[in-house]
């Protein structure tokens, strides 16, 4: 920004050749100051009035029109310009007023002038064709009238202290409007683009995909949507940390804007999810090598804070006009392939077909079943016993919820409980298996039956829910049961979700005396690190490996160093699959502490697990 000017500015230039001219002006303009004082006082003394000070002026004097220049090139490069100037026509032998009003003009376009002249040099028509007349130039006709000379010197000062006043008013305006008018496309780029990856959004998605459809529509061209979707990105995050995979996020982007053409667009979608929307296309086989392109790009390994890391994506594709004809649509049925690719196995392309849409029809009547299921009281629970090796007793089980609808008999939980996660239904249904459980628990104790210790699944929804230890307190209280009688199974992923949040809630649950179970291990992180940080009590060896233990060398290796781990570490260790005596005596001669399979039993209607209870002795599957 530049200089301002200064708030009062009463410096004039007198440019004459003659030196009695410049007297004169000072006479006029700059009178004696002790004598305007003792006049000041003399007329407040005889009239009694109060007189206001006369103005001053800066004089400063140039006898030629170069001189003058020097002076006012001066004063600008200082921020201090001249309001005014009074410049003579004839200055021989230099340049003349008009040329010297040019050449001044040229440094200073605000400065004021006016001419004195006694001759006509130059006719009014001659003037105006050298000098644009406007309001910053005056003619002054010698002789000069003092009073004339005082009144043009405050009123051009004056016109030229509003005209900059002005003109800093403009600029502040103009520059308060610059910087609304930028931060009003600040917060539309944000509302329209990725601050992560710095991708257009889903927001700026629906447009530019309207547009573009509009552009196929009158050109008769084919559109492909592609959504990718990253496969177990979650594990970058919990293993990293969260910057990390931000990090990783913003490389995906630009590998992908990186194999695309400038005709294409890619979007950021959700947290790990992105769009590329394909124009021109003339084959529809043409999507499939640059899906596989894309999938290339994206599991490029990756040096993120020292680690070697990569991705793989699944990739959905849905065509214009043959998937349908609106954006909503597409995007819809893209997602809704790579939803089923996803399922396939990582890295897969999957291209939108309607038993797809018969699908998702199919799991939107299932997440509306469960609803109604939980209102009507249609879910229960089987219980699957838990066998202590060494006796052969049943010390506990595993509650495992079943559905039972009306008209159509057993729904697999394979089918209805990742639906349940997907809409947020498991947090009503665990609820609902969590009071259940122990509410069969202590009926059967109160029975006279032997104490056992019930497990329930915890899913990672229910873990971050915000009442989550305070809805376990409450089950407790309202069925009664020991605290030291429940099991939570967790998985491994659970755990490595907000660690110090998870540590926090572990500790209350150990604090009432609830038992911690890792399930499924073996098949997540497991890692030694985590065992010593969190409050577990028990390891649960995933099935796959219990069923390999007859054929897989590797297999009986893990699950043998597993029981190891676990008796170092003062776990109590549980084996779950078991299907077969060859497994049950690999079990027992690793001293595993339980096992849990249909060796022993199936899952049982609450009825039948009472009896089993009741009627079990030790050694009734060979155990002992």
């Amino acid at each position: 920004m530049k200089t301002p000017f200064p708030q009062t500015n009463r410096r004039i230039l007198i440019v004459d050749d003659t030196p009695a001219i410049h007297d004169d002006f000072r006479k006029i303009l700059t009178p004696d100051a002790s004598g305007a004082a003792d006049l000041d006082t003399l007329e407040q003394t005889l009239f009694g009035t109060r007189q206001s000070s006369h103005l001053t002026f800066q004089l400063d004097s140039a006898y030629q029109g170069q001189e003058a220049l020097k002076l006012v090139q001066h004063a600008v490069e200082e921020g201090r310009p001249y309001a005014l100037a009074f410049t003579d026509m004839r200055m021989p032998p230099g340049w003349d007023g008009l040329e010297t009003i040019e050449k001044l003009w040229a440094v200073d376009p605000n400065l004021q002038i006016a001419l004195c002249t006694a001759y006509s040099d130059y006719s009014w028509e001659a003037m105006a064709e050298r000098l644009e007349f406007g309001d910053q130039l005056l003619i002054l006709k010698k002789p000069f009238d003092t009073l004339e000379i005082r009144q043009m010197a405050n009123a051009l000062t004056w016109k030229w202290q509003l005209a900059q006043d002005a003109a800093l008013k403009m600029l502040s305006l103009e520059q308060t409007i610059e910087a609304r008018v930028h931060e009003l496309l600040k917060v539309s780029h944000l509302l329209q683009y990725d601050s992560l990856t710095g991708l257009p959004n889903s927001t700026l998605l629906g447009d530019r995909l309207t547009q573009s459809l509009a552009a196929c529509r009158r050109h008769d061209k084919q559109l492909v949507v592609m959504f990718l979707g990253l496969d177990r990105f979650k594990r970058i995050n919990n293993a990293l940390g969260h910057p990390a995979g931000d990090e990783m996020l913003k490389r995906v982007g630009q590998q992908l804007l990186a194999c695309v053409r400038e005709s294409d667009s890619v979007f950021r979608y959700g947290s790990d999810e992105f769009v590329v929307m394909l124009s021109d296309i003339n084959h529809p086989q043409q999507s499939r090598s640059i899906a596989e392109k894309l999938l290339s790009a994206i599991r490029t390994p990756q040096t993120i804070v020292g680690h070697d890391v990569s991705v793989t994506a699944s990739l959905g594709i849905s065509l214009y006009p043959d998937d349908g004809l609106e954006a909503i649509e597409l995007i819809k049925k893209a997602e809704t392939a790579m939803r089923s690719a996803k399922e396939n196995g990582p890295n897969e392309i999957g291209f939108f077909i309607e038993a797809m849409n018969q699908r998702a029809r199919e799991q939107q009547s299932i997440e509306s079943g469960i609803r109604q299921a939980l209102q009507r009281q249609e879910f229960v629970l089987h219980y699957q016993p838990k066998i202590e090796l060494a006796s052969g007793r049943v010390v506990g089980a595993e509650a495992l919820v079943r559905w039972q609808k009306p008209g159509h008999g057993w729904v697999y939980p394979s089918e209805f409980i990742p639906v349940a996660e997907d809409s947020g239904l498991i947090v009503p249904l665990s609820k609902w298996v969590l009071a259940e459980a122990c509410r069969h628990t202590r009926e059967w104790q109160q029975a006279g039956l032997p104490p056992i210790r019930m497990s329930v699944n915890t899913s990672a929804i229910d873990f971050r829910q915000r009442h989550f230890v305070e809805g376990i307190e409450q089950v407790l209280a309202q069925t009664g049961l020991d605290p030291r009688l429940l099991e939570l199974e967790i998985t491994e992923g659970v755990l490595m979700q907000n660690v110090d949040a998870t540590i926090n809630a572990l500790g209350r649950l150990k604090a009432l005396g609830v038992r911690l179970a890792i399930d499924d291990f073996g098949t997540g992180y497991s890692s030694l690190s985590y065992l010593r940080r969190f409050p577990i009590d028990v390891l649960k060896i995933d099935q796959s490996f219990i069923r390999g233990l007859s054929h897989d060398s590797g297999d009986a290796a893990l699950v043998g160093a597993i029981i190891s781990l676990g008796k170092s570490l003062n776990l109590n260790v549980i084996a779950e699959g078991v299907e077969t005596a060859h497994q049950l005596a690999f079990l027992k001669a690793h001293h595993c502490e339980e096992g849990q399979g249909f060796y022993f039993s199936k899952a049982l209607p609450a009825e039948a697990f009472a009896r089993l209870l009741e009627s079990a002795q030790p050694g009734t599957w060979g155990v002992s």
